[in-house]
Order: structure tokens, then sequence, then C-alpha cells
């Protein structure tokens, strides 16, 4: 199967990011970017750090030394160890007691150190060099370079610690990133960042990525200080209007919060122009795959996942060691003193034509951590349904991708697809499952900590049997998050991409021919 790159624009743009960043000066084989605070912005908070942006001033206070007391900005660089890279940054310490308490970490996707910030001297914590100084009294400006096993430290252009052959601690999963804040949840610290810039390596773009001519940007729903994420995409068959549901919240968070509310928007001019609207009509339907299926009996059958269940505090000794457990805070959950687990999955059949319907649950996903995402389900010809699941069996695993398979809904079995089998590689949830004409079935998952941040699994016997690699889909941090069939037979594959030029990139098909085994290997 042949596939086209193309890099779009799309009107589904809707995540609005807490701070902009802007294209500064340059250096010999460097692009500079800066982050000056100049947008007032809603707490950040991580426990009991909270950071503020106020008169274009950062402000990061961390207090605590509980677990998750923490915050820190992250971005992505793309930093070269051949070519070397540089962080800066403008900041007074008030306070700072522990490791990574006011931190500026740096990673090369090979190395990686923290330079902590103290009252009274900074410190690379991986190198063990340090430097004496008086960091509360005003402003400095602290800049970190990195070339290959080398880093060095300036503070206000005089360079006071070489690391020459020090910078060689491996990067945790490959990271390649800058990040800043308080950094360490048994630290303490405060401080105040004027602002943070950082070099990244130009991007270039390979032959097979071609930008989409004449393609437009178009702004669906934008509110300062709030945070509208996760679009559904739907349209109207009778009228051909196009509709979009999405979270709004006053955190950049994945959880449901105490403000959390759903905005609702439609366009009746192909996505040019929208209006809020305040309920979404029966009659839309999505592109999206299940999750309710007619199985070869008639039946309607469906796998269900559970997702994020909250728990009230005094049952928490039933689930603790058990499960994975996330703790109610501002930026996470509806309802205080809560803690949540995210496992189970099941299957449910209805005889009634949905009026009614018998759930199952499936025993061998109530693990530490199971996880699906919506895109991650299918149907063979026979009428098997199939839904991918990430699976964590315990603390100590990093990740695998299994498939729950059910042809009636009464029961389900349960397949290993793919992990690493040295538990380096952590596979997530965030799977894409499709069927082809001939059966075939091919899943695409997110997986963090290697160079190819996508990896494909194929079955030609109903997902009994898999045959997984890596792919050369650049998605970067992003998963594969819908794939349609157009109505000439070619396949349109979509995903995000984080790294600039930073937008919608879109995988084309020329055709089915050789699908699955040549995408992610043959471009054009």
């Amino acid at each position: 199967m042949r596939f086209s790159l193309f890099l779009a624009v799309g009107v589904a743009a809707l995540a609005v990011g807490l701070y902009g960043c802007r294209s500064g000066g340059k250096e010999t084989g460097a692009v500079w970017r800066t982050e000056e605070f100049q947008t007032v912005i809603h707490h950040l908070s991580g426990g009991a750090a909270v950071a503020t942006v106020t008169n274009g001033m950062l402000h990061v206070k961390d207090h605590g030394t509980q677990s998750g007391d923490m915050v820190v900005q992250d971005q992505q660089w793309r930093a070269c160890p051949e070519t070397g890279a540089i962080v800066e940054a403008r900041v007074k310490v008030v306070s700072c007691k522990g490791m990574a308490g006011v931190m500026l970490g740096f990673s090369d996707g090979k190395h990686e150190d923290i330079l902590t910030l103290y009252t009274d001297k900074i410190e690379l914590h991986h190198a063990k060099l340090t430097h004496a100084m008086d960091t509360t009294v005003d402003f400095h400006v602290y800049r970190v370079e990195i070339k290959s096993n080398d880093v060095s430290v300036a503070v206000d252009g005089v360079k006071v610690i070489d690391g020459a052959g020090a910078f060689t601690n491996p990067a945790h999963a490959g990271r390649n990133r800058v990040s800043y804040g308080a950094g360490s949840s048994a630290a303490m610290g405060e401080a105040f960042w004027d602002w943070v810039r950082w070099t990244e390596t130009p991007v270039t773009l390979k032959a097979w990525e071609h930008p989409v001519k004449d393609a437009t940007h178009h702004v669906i729903y934008k509110e300062p200080g709030k945070y509208a994420c996760f679009p559904s995409l739907l349209t109207d068959p009778d009228t051909g209007h196009l509709y979009t549901s999405f979270g709004i919240k006053g955190r950049a968070t994945h959880f449901d919060t105490a403000d959390t509310r759903t905005g609702r928007m439609m366009s009746a001019d192909g996505g040019m122009t929208w209006r809020e609207i305040e309920k979404l009509p029966e009659s839309v339907r999505s592109d999206m795959p299940g999750p309710t299926y007619t199985a070869a009996d008639g039946a309607l059958v469906r796998i269900g996942h559970y997702w994020r269940r909250w728990y009230p505090m005094e049952r928490l000794d039933e689930f603790k060691g058990r499960y994975d457990i996330t703790y109610s805070s501002p930026a996470r959950g509806r309802q205080t003193n809560t803690f949540s687990t995210l496992s189970g999955a099941y299957v449910e059949r209805s005889e009634d034509r949905g009026k009614t319907w018998k759930r199952q649950d499936i025993a061998e996903l109530d693990t530490y951590v199971s996880g699906s995402s919506p895109w991650s389900m299918t149907q063979l010809p026979d009428g098997t349904v199939l839904r991918a699941f990430m699976v964590r069996k315990d603390s100590k695993c990093a990740g695998r991708v299994m498939v729950a398979i059910t042809r009636d809904g009464r029961k389900a079995d349960l397949v290993d697809v793919m992990g690493d089998p040295e538990n380096k590689l952590q596979f997530t949830e965030e799977t894409l499952v499709y069927t082809t004409s001939k059966g075939a079935v091919w899943m695409l998952t997110r997986v963090h900590g290697t160079g190819a941040p996508i990896w494909q699994a194929v079955s030609q016997d109903g997902g009994r049997t898999w045959t997984a690699r890596p792919t050369e889909i650049d998605a970067r941090s992003t998963p594969p998050s819908g794939l349609v069939k157009l109505k000439d037979g070619r396949l349109v594959m979509v995903y995000g991409y984080r790294d600039a030029p930073s937008g919608i990139r879109a995988l084309v098909s020329e055709d089915e021919k050789d699908f699955p085994q040549k995408i992610g290997g043959n471009y054009i």
C-alpha cells in the first residue's frame, strides 16, 4: 500500500495551549524559541505546588513533599547530540530545598541532566558539578549548553561550570526536551521566571511530505484561560452540516475537573464558520467505528471499558496495591477527597435492538491498569468484534497491547499482540484498529521510549496471531487518531504533529494493494 503524507492545517483545530511560543533570533544552525509568559492564565497545580502567570512572570511555588507535589512545564526541542543545543532562563530564586526544587532540565534523546538552582549554589545533578553563588538577591540568566558528552553552565554570560565529558547520564525513555519549574515531589522550592528560551533544530521536510496547497485555518472555539480539548467531528447525512463537541475546563489536564463543561458547535458551510449550539441533533453520525455492532446471529454486541472510576477516600485500602491509584486534586477529578482507578472492561449483548443489555466483565482485564481508545475497535466479515487494550499487569510493567475478541457478546477471549520483552518501551492505550476488505486486521499504537513512536501489528487469522514491528510514521508523541475509507477506495489517516511546523498531518493511501504490509515503509 502506498501512502502520501500531507501537512494539513485543519478546520477542527480546537485545543488552545496555555502558553504561546514565538520565533526568536538565530545562531549558527539553530532557531530560538522563547516563552515570555505574556498571557495571564489560570493556576496550574500539582498537589501542593502551584504555578501562576501575572505581569509577565511565571511564579512557581512548591511547598509540599508528598507524591505529586510538583509543577513542570516541558518543551520538545529536537536537540541533536552531534550539533548541540542551548537553553537559557532568567530566574530569581526565593527558596529551594532538595534536588529539582527549582530546576532546569534538559535531554537530547541520548543523555540528560538537571540544573538545580539552590539559594546558595547551582548544581548539575548527574554530572555532580556545582558553583557557589547567591541566586536570591536578583534575577540571573542561566545558560546551559550541551553537545555530545559535554555540558557547560554560564551565569550572566560567564562560564561557571565546565562539564566536558560529564553529560553521560542516559535519557529516560529517550526523551528529548527542556523542562522548568518545580520538578521533584520530595523537594520544595519557589522562584520567579522572567523568560525561558531554547534552540530548536530546524525542520527539513522529507521528500514524501507535501504541504496541502491553499489550505486554510479556522478557529472553531477559543476562550482566554480555558483549555478546549478532545473534539469529536460528526456530520448530518441529510444536511451535510458539521458538528463538534469537546471539553472545556480551566486547567490543561486530561482529567475531568469540577468546572468541566461540554462545548458544542456547528458549521453549515463546510467548516468555514461555526456557531455554538445547545445540543447535537439526533441525526448526526460519526465515522468512528463502533462501539455497537450486529453479530452474526442478529444480536447487538459491544466491548466496553470502564475508563476511570472514582471512589471516596475511605475505600482506599480496598484498591491500594492492586490498582494504579490517582488521587483527586484541583486538576484531577470532579470531587475532592476521592481517588480513581483505570482498569476493567466488559462485553455486552442485546437481543431487543438495544432496549436492554446483559453485561459480562472480562476478568483478564481487571488488572493494575487497562485502557482503550475510541479508534481501537473493529468488526471482521464474519461478525467477530475486536477491541485493543493497553494492559499493565503490575506496577513494574511498562504496558503491552492485548486484544479482546467476541463473536456473540456473551464472553471474550484475550490475545497478546505486542510489547517490549525488555519492558523498556511503553505501549499505550492509544491504538487504531482497522479491518481491510480482505479481512486482515491492522493495528497502529503510540509507543513511548523509542525512536519509532508508532508501532504496527497485523493479523491474518481474525486476531488470533499477530506480527508486530515499528513503523516510519513520525507522529511525535501523538496518537494515530482516525482512519476513514473514501468513496474511491483510498484510506485517510490523520494525526497531530507537535514539532514545528506543528499542526495536523494526513496519510493518504493510493490503493489497498499489499495492505497493510507496506504501511509505514513505502511513502511517496
